[in-house]
This record gives structure tokens, C-alpha cells and sequence, in this order.
């Protein structure tokens, strides 16, 4: 295996990686997180995986918003999870877009 597998819950601290986008621009709209530089990392990961667009430097947690923001009404209802699931899973691990459960510590089917 040549890329490792992450865990969305970890890369995303707060950010639950089930809302929706639109869910998500709603809990950016308090203007506590706003400039909550924690959130920098994760806001980063998916306004990469979103919009495919490179920054030429690091952006601000505002800047992120604003651009998830543009962002939003073409992909409103797609899943975070969803959207960074082809960056954070190689392909090879996936099932019908879902990850392939791991067989370490099933039960191996029984053959007669």
C-alpha cells in the first residue's frame, strides 16, 4: 500500500464529516468559528476536494468560507464525506463509493 488511509472524523475536528455542504456553511455562519484558526486544516481539505483549485499560499479561515461559500450552491446537498472520500481512500479500497470493510478480526466463512 503506497498511500496511507486516513480517518475523516480526525482530519476534520469538529466538522462532522456527514453534513451536507449547505450544513456546513450553516455552522461556519456563527461568527465565533469564523476565525477559529483549528479550523484552518480541515476547511482547507474540503474546499481543495470541492472545488479542485489550488491556493499559490496558504488562505485564511475566511477565505475558505467565502470560497465554500461560491462553492455551495452547485453541490449543496453532497455529503463532506462524500466529496473528500476519492482524496482521503485510494481507489483500490473502495466498493460502489463506500470503503471496503477490513476482514482483519471477522469470522472467516465456513466451507462445508
Amino acid at each position: 500500500m503506497d498511500k496511507p488511509l486516513t480517518t475523516l472524523a480526525t482530519d476534520l475536528g469538529p466538522i462532522d464529516p456527514y453534513w451536507t455542504i449547505a450544513e456546513l456553511i450553516e455552522w461556519l455562519s456563527d461568527d465565533s468559528r469564523q476565525h477559529d484558526p483549528a479550523l484552518q486544516f480541515p476547511l482547507a481539505l474540503i474546499e481543495s476536494a470541492l472545488t479542485g483549485e489550488q491556493w499559490s499560499r496558504t488562505p485564511s479561515t475566511v477565505a475558505l468560507i467565502r470560497s465554500l461559500t461560491l462553492a455551495a450552491p452547485h453541490r449543496p446537498d453532497s455529503v463532506i464525506a462524500d466529496v473528500l472520500l476519492p482524496v482521503a481512500v485510494p481507489a483500490a479500497h473502495l466498493v460502489s463509493g463506500r470503503p471496503k470493510p477490513r476482514a482483519e478480526g471477522k469470522p472467516q466463512r465456513q466451507v462445508a
